[in-house]
């Protein structure tokens, strides 16, 4: 097997938050104020996806804060049951001041047909493509199983975790995907709407040459980021025959594979793990990592393929 590693160090971290709103839609904050959260949380750039309208916000940007261009665009599916609805987040790879504030007309989309029509034309525009919430969004696996060409799905939302517990867990849909050969990308996000503390608590983590739309895209694209309500990935990949890892303080790491069935590595005593590595058997479809703290929070490492 040829080595992988998953970080360059020649590359920087950013850390950014992929789904959010402001009162341009159903937020309570302005943009302003938003942009103001999350540069004093630490933040390097945050994406506006607000419901239905495209928007850009490229005067908050500065040499050390990036707001990424973003929409969020609805697919109504109450046809197949009460409270059942397709969110598609778009992320854009440039910027898009000419679509800044432009509505988006989704009255038409019913359906999965339409939750694949918005995701068909966020592409044509340049957009990256997150499936936003599936468990919030009352659909199963099975209806969803269909859509195409989306580049990630949200693996944590932590609005509709506050909401509903596990309304914004979606590993399991993300794994599916994956054991059926779709490479498919797991972000967290906020999916912030300010009423209630509910921004901070979901972020991606880009190994990027610059902070720019262009650059942070790039390595979305290519999966060079991982996941977090809470834990740090410092590096993942392949050495020889064993996927490896190193991180900051854990409770438990684990190895998930399929179709076997990796393995899980669980704290003695008081020191955490810092580090662990999975041998790899050589029938595994892909492997990704888990990395528990002592809270029970969570980072979330991109796949692995083979």
């Amino acid at each position: 097997m040829q080595d992988l590693e998953m970080f360059s160090i020649e590359k920087t971290w950013f850390k950014g938050n992929l789904h959010t709103h402001s009162n341009e839609s159903d937020g309570k904050l302005a943009p302003r104020e938003v942009v103001r959260i999350y540069r004093e949380k630490g933040y390097d750039f945050c994406a506006f996806t607000e419901h239905e309208k495209f928007s850009s916000w490229t005067v908050f940007n500065s040499e050390d804060f990036l707001v990424i261009p973003g929409i969020e665009i609805e697919s109504d599916d109450s046809g197949s049951g009460p409270f059942r609805v397709h969110h598609i987040v778009g992320v854009a790879r440039d910027f898009q001041d000419d679509l800044h504030l432009k509505e988006y007309d989704n009255r038409s989309l019913k359906g999965l047909k339409g939750a694949q029509d918005i995701v068909s034309d966020l592409k044509e525009r340049g957009f990256i493509t997150i499936y936003c919430h599936p468990v919030w969004s009352r659909q199963t696996f099975a209806d969803i199983a269909d859509l195409r060409d989306f580049n990630a799905i949200e693996v944590y939302n932590h609005t509709c975790s506050l909401e509903s517990n596990t309304g914004g867990s979606s590993a399991y849909y993300w794994d599916t995907f994956l054991r059926q050969g779709h490479k498919i990308w797991g972000v967290a996000t906020d999916d912030a709407h300010q009423f209630v503390e509910d921004y901070g608590g979901g972020w991606v983590v880009v190994n990027a040459s610059e902070l720019s739309p262009s650059s942070i895209g790039a390595a979305l694209v290519k999966g060079h980021f991982y996941a977090s309500n809470g834990p740090i990935i410092e590096a993942y990949g392949l050495r020889g025959n064993q996927v490896y890892v190193r991180c900051s303080s854990a409770r438990s790491i684990h190895f998930v594979a399929f179709e076997r069935r990796g393995r899980s590595f669980h704290q003695e005593g008081e020191q955490g793990l810092r580090e662990a590595a999975y041998t790899v058997h050589g029938d595994e479809k892909y492997v990704r990592i888990e990395v528990i703290d002592k809270e029970g929070k969570t980072a979330w490492s991109n796949p692995i393929f083979f």
